[in-house]
């Protein structure tokens, strides 16, 4: 589930050429160019926003405006090289927005599943499902705050440092938050006893 190492904000010296003349020619309007990020860069930013909205149609668009908001801003990139934690700080403040704007909707849903399945057939689950079922919950739970540092470092596989750089706070503040929400995860799963 982790992202490609071609994707790092810190550059490894053979892909940071590469990506930077990419953005630098998208800048310039170079519509290839644009093409090629938002090729390279559309599965992940796709996994982040599918993991805040839980729906996948909603999470298409979400791509949609994210790279309209980065091909459009673009100008106002000051380092070509903070490329990857900019394009990741757009995507995960366009997700907050989203999931702040639809709350209450979200609120009023009911899942599929929780209608049409029985107790019987959920108990019938494999477990590693049930597991997965659960976590997802747990994760979907956790503040705002706690939730965007646990998918940038446990799904996305962004570091410590580049965390902080996507949501402009410290190393230790993102190292905190991952803790707590790893807590909050811990503890929901020892609720429903699958801990």
């Amino acid at each position: 589930m982790s992202r490609d190492t071609d994707e790092r904000s810190a550059f490894p010296a053979a892909q940071a050429g590469p990506l930077i003349d990419l953005v630098r020619r998208s800048r310039t309007g170079d519509t290839r160019a644009m093409d090629r990020l938002y090729e390279r860069f559309k599965t992940g930013v796709f996994g982040l926003a599918c993991r805040y909205t839980r729906n996948p149609v909603a999470a298409e668009d979400l791509i949609q405006e994210i790279f309209l908001k980065v091909f459009t801003r673009l100008n106002t990139l000051d380092k070509d090289e903070a490329f990857v934690s900019w394009l990741y700080r757009i995507a995960v403040n366009a997700c907050l927005s989203h999931v702040r704007s639809n709350r209450r909707l979200l609120q009023k849903e009911v899942p599929l599943g929780d209608v049409a399945g029985t107790v019987h057939n959920r108990l019938k689950g494999r477990p590693e499902d049930m597991l997965e079922n659960s976590l997802e919950e747990a994760m979907q739970k956790l503040p705002p705050k706690l939730k965007s540092v646990f998918i940038l470092h446990e799904i996305q596989g962004f570091k410590h440092d580049e965390v902080a750089q996507i949501l402009d706070c410290s190393v230790g503040t993102s190292k905190s938050q991952l803790f707590k929400a790893r807590m909050r995860i811990r503890s929901y799963l020892k609720k429903k006893r699958l801990l």
